[in-house]
């Protein structure tokens, strides 16, 4: 049986091939810069440099030139990657910058507007990345729970699940379950399952994240402390 390549295993396979990077780790990297970007903001770079910087990061991973933690102890994948954002900043900083702005090749298309409140937040760069993370790894799992519901893996609307999700005013289950037909005891139930297969769904968005299983458990806890 074969099984799909996580993130560790695409980062190491990048490391032993070289010059040349898989295309799967660009597409990796490419749902990681958010998170980037925030931190480099929150460290004081302009929004420009934070492109800039994030453009040269990922571009610099994805070659396989950058050093890649290896074993069982290579720990977290989040932490490794803002590591190697503080790291990158700090050296070009002590270069002054010396690459001209917008000269280096575009990694990926950027549209940093909406990250901005993550940016401008007074928690620190570190709490302002892991926010970002945790956003993205959410809006993914979200997105992915969407498709169950859509293409008929899961009974029920996924719209009137998601009016259980991040919600500052959610609709009483009393109310919801007047406007869709079901009782209160079906409405509590669909929307029990509905959470429980989210946060399945989060775990498995960070499962290949972390240096080992067990890990799994405690970085799903800190994603959803990060966004309190």
């Amino acid at each position: 049986m074969s099984f799909p390549a996580t993130r560790w295993t695409l980062v190491n396979r990048a490391h032993a091939s070289g010059s040349t990077a898989p295309p799967a780790l660009q597409e990796l990297l490419s749902l990681y810069w958010q998170p980037v970007w925030v931190y480099l903001r929150a460290r004081g770079a302009s929004a420009e440099d934070a492109e800039e910087l994030t453009q040269e990061l990922l571009a610099e991973l994805s070659s396989g030139a950058a050093s890649f933690p290896t074993g069982p102890d290579r720990g977290r994948f989040r932490s490794w990657l803002k590591g190697c954002a503080a790291h990158h900043h700090l050296r070009r900083l002590e270069a002054g910058r010396a690459q001209k702005r917008g000269g280096g090749a575009r990694f990926v298309v950027m549209d940093t507007a909406l990250l901005e409140r993550h940016a401008d937040g007074a928690e620190g760069p570190d709490a302002a990345f892991d926010r970002a993370w945790a956003v993205g790894v959410m809006e993914r799992a979200l997105a992915r729970l969407r498709s169950e519901y859509e293409t008929g893996q899961r009974v029920g609307g996924f719209e009137q699940l998601a009016r259980f999700f991040g919600a500052e005013t959610a609709p009483s289950y009393r109310e919801a379950a007047a406007e869709s037909g079901m009782s209160l005891p079906q409405l509590k139930a669909f929307v029990h399952r509905g959470r429980v297969r989210f946060r399945e769904l989060v775990a498995d968005e960070v499962r290949d994240t972390v240096g080992s299983a067990g890990d799994g458990e405690a970085e799903v806890a800190a994603l959803f402390e990060a966004l309190r």
